[in-house]
């Protein structure tokens, strides 16, 4: 899937969309969340949002 049509899913410009994945900027939770849609994943498997503090 190319960017444009990608950004364009999310509602994003293509720059905002191109710096997201290229980890110039940080997406939103929202715009995260939106991506995570279009692409099918599941956000709870992202392992850049599992949790990682120990259990007590």
């Amino acid at each position: 899937m190319s960017q444009e049509k990608v950004s364009r899913l999310v509602n994003v410009s293509l720059k905002h969309y191109q710096n997201i994945e290229y980890g110039i900027t940080i997406p939103t939770v929202t715009i995260a969340l939106h991506i995570c849609e279009v692409f099918g994943i599941d956000p709870r498997e992202v392992d850049e949002w599992k949790d990682r503090r120990q259990p007590t």
